[in-house]
């Protein structure tokens, strides 16, 4: 196969990869709908069957019929029960249809995607395949809409760059769960340095806020989880020098207060003040840091959608 039909099945192929990239990226967007339908429905089942066992209560002998009986209420309670059972019933219904639809479309597209099969495999071999023959110094492609063919450099060029552009989104997809996973890490951690510092200053008010002296500042149980946290950044930054992606800022987790230098050193509450303050500084800005990553793993995401 020469150079100009190696770029016709390249072309071909594109195309191909681009719908199975549409039916896909339609199936994603399909999912979360499945999903909180799929919760909805189990909810309202929930709230159905308990309404429809209030009616049922009522229904059987019992104490609930026997006081409703006494105070002549049980028709009317019964009516009421009822019509919220039939009402929750029917929504009930109304999600199960919704959900029956979607789950329709989402069959559709998972047979549609299937039916495609594989697309990246046979384009990146193709692409490699149109760079070899070009350099091989085979007959000059052609290009569409164009009546003088483009020069083998310019096709070799091409040809790379889209091949460095698919690995490049490969790259950003294998990074962009982990660097995902460090936002809520980071939050959770952010969030309980203050409800420490409350319980580190209760602690203190029972005493004497000046004379108190504490074996610990409270935040061992946090540089555990920092701990945690920084290898986590240091896997993805593993990552991403093996990677072929821009430098990336990754976040920073040196700054966290260490703890005193031995066991038998007690800390005093203006210490731990100010540890908790350094600690508070340090939980926003990891956090800020940690969400610009995913922020700029969706920005290159998004410029490399094409490739």
């Amino acid at each position: 196969m020469d150079a100009e039909q190696l770029r016709e099945r390249v072309l071909e192929l594109e195309d191909l990869r681009a719908r199975s990239r549409r039916l896909r990226l339609s199936r994603e967007r399909l999912q979360p709908r499945l999903d909180r339908d799929r919760a909805l429905l189990a909810e309202r089942t929930r709230l159905r069957d308990a309404h429809q066992g209030d009616v049922d209560r009522l229904d059987r002998q019992g104490p609930r019929r026997w006081v409703a009986s006494l105070d002549g209420s049980l028709d009317e309670r019964r009516q009421q029960e009822l019509a919220e059972a039939q009402e929750a019933a029917a929504r009930v219904e109304e999600v199960r249809a919704r959900l029956a639809t979607l789950a329709v479309e989402a069959d559709q597209l998972d047979g549609d995607i299937a039916a495609l099969g594989d697309t990246e495999t046979p384009y990146q071999e193709a692409l490699a395949d149109l760079v070899l023959a070009v350099r091989a110094g085979t007959p000059r492609p052609g290009v569409r809409g164009r009546v003088e063919p483009p020069p083998e450099e310019q096709i070799v060029t091409w040809a790379e760059r889209r091949q460095q552009a698919i690995t490049r989104r490969a790259d950003v997809e294998v990074l962009l769960p982990q660097a995902r996973a460090l936002v809520p890490l980071m939050r959770r951690i952010a969030a309980r340095i203050p409800v420490v510092a409350a319980g580190m200053e209760a602690s203190a008010m029972v005493t004497d806020a000046r004379g108190a002296a504490f074996w610990s500042d409270g935040l061992g149980e946090l540089r555990r989880q920092v701990a945690a946290a920084d290898e986590a950044v240091q896997r993805l930054r593993e990552e991403v020098e093996s990677s072929q992606l821009p430098d990336l800022p990754l976040p920073d987790l040196t700054g966290f207060p260490a703890p005193s230098p031995g066991w038998l050193r007690m800390v005093d509450y203006a210490e731990v003040e100010a540890r908790m303050g350094e600690a508070q500084q340090w939980g926003e800005r990891v956090l800020a840091e940690a969400e610009a990553l995913v922020a700029q793993l969706l920005r290159l995401r998004e410029e490399l959608a094409d490739a």
